[in-house]
């Protein structure tokens, strides 16, 4: 409490020091300068309907993936849904055709906020995953908002456990009407702020739910012909501190790989010409044939394939056998959900702990945290053992099929 009068207190500060910094960055400009357009648009539409207005809030494009379960299951014809993002790369992201309408998220200063759940006045307020302001949660509960928390997450490290703040957001968390959380493990992390256990369910993640609606859907071939019957490796989401590691492995087995007919996916975690050209070089030295995706000859039998385009990630894995999931030797593992969807054989860096499904795989013998270049060998040396890769992609299988169906869970608890 004595923390969050102090951060109110601040507010007003924080204020001047947004405008400044808005000078400098285009991103808080733009917000800035759409935020009242959207709002009178979503005001207007508001005042045309009789429905229930729902409030969704995502902070980014993943978290946004998460919520489409939700949003194609929604009663449509009772309830209003307005989605409010945190930032203007997500414009581009936003499914429309599943929402009443869209509008950034108020700035998190007492009267702002106070304002915005004025004018649309939300019988729920739903968070996905951790983006939690407190202004937002308090204002809502002095309101009558319903406020959740849904696809909750608390890293083992999360500043949130800090002595310093977690007197916060005990105060914060304490204010959620429900919150809705994957596993019994990440519940007891939960537990830490939330006094009332009763207010923890376990309902699973969505964005499971989102991974497999995409699996099912019709799609086109994505990669050249020779790929349809080739032993695939894939490099996901991969950085520099990846490529070096990658290709120490491969010096190793890349002779005996491409012999059997081994070829390989290399995708950047953002696509970056000088990332490319690395592993481009790398390529040559190893006299591994390549191209790149933006130059991509459907009919040309080449080694490995450099994907250069955004959003096609999660399809390529169908193509593959082993996933080795990029970032794990810096700020953590990315999406290890995707490959395991397709029954992949899993490896990543040691950071992986920012991710509980991760842990859960590694707890399950299901995926494999790799160390060094001798580790990352063993792994791929396995695209050879049929035997072992069918064996760990049915186990896969059977653990991704008990995660699904959350999105029915969650909403039949709220709704």
């Amino acid at each position: 409490m004595i923390l969050y009068i102090l951060y109110v207190a601040l507010c007003p500060l924080l204020w001047i020091l947004v405008k400044i910094i808005s000078i400098f960055n285009k991103k808080i400009r733009i917000r800035a300068s759409e935020y009242s357009v959207l709002m009178r648009k979503v005001k207007l539409n508001i005042k045309k309907t009789n429905k229930d207005v729902i409030l969704f809030h995502s902070a980014s494009n993943g978290e946004l993936e998460q919520l489409k379960p939700i949003f194609r299951d929604i009663d449509k014809e009772q309830y209003f849904i307005l989605l409010t993002i945190s930032s203007p790369s997500s414009i581009n992201h936003i499914p429309t055709s599943h929402i009443d309408a869209y509008c950034y998220q108020a700035f998190d200063y007492p009267w702002t906020v106070y304002h915005f759940l004025k004018n649309i006045s939300p019988k729920k307020y739903i968070i996905t995953r951790h983006d939690i302001w407190p202004n937002h949660i308090i204002l809502s509960k002095m309101l009558s908002i319903k406020t959740y928390l849904i696809n909750a997450n608390l890293p083992r490290f999360s500043n949130r456990r800090h002595p310093i703040f977690i007197s916060l957001y005990k105060y914060i968390f304490s204010k959620f009407d429900e919150i809705h959380t994957i596993s019994s493990d990440m519940k007891s992390r939960l537990s830490l702020l939330v006094n009332d256990e009763n207010k923890i369910k376990i309902s699973g993640d969505t964005r499971i739910d989102e991974i497999l609606y995409r699996k099912i859907k019709e799609k086109g071939d994505l990669l050249p012909e020779c790929f349809s019957n080739s032993k695939n490796i894939i490099f996901g989401s991969i950085e520099n501190k990846d490529v070096k590691i990658i290709f120490s492995s491969l010096l190793k087995t890349c002779k005996k790989t491409t012999s059997e007919n081994v070829k390989y996916i290399f995708v950047p975690h953002e696509i970056d010409e000088s990332l490319i050209l690395n592993i481009e070089s790398r390529l040559m030295e190893l006299n591994i044939s390549f191209c790149r995706y933006s130059n991509m000859d459907m009919k040309k039998n080449v080694d490995s394939i450099i994907i250069d385009k955004i959003g096609i990630l999660a399809e390529l894995y169908e193509y593959t056998k082993i996933a080795y999931i990029g970032c794990g030797f810096s700020k953590g593992v990315h999406n290890v959900v995707e490959p395991a969807i397709y029954g992949n054989t899993i490896c990543f860096g040691p950071n992986y702990h920012i991710l509980n499904e991760a842990i859960e795989m590694v707890n399950n013998n299901l995926a494999f945290p790799v160390k060094s270049s001798d580790e990352l060998s063993l792994i791929l040396n396995y695209i050879n053992d049929s035997d072992y890769l069918s064996k760990i992609s049915s186990l896969m299988k059977t653990y991704m099929n008990s995660k699904s169906i959350s999105s029915n869970k969650i909403i039949n608890e709220i709704f």
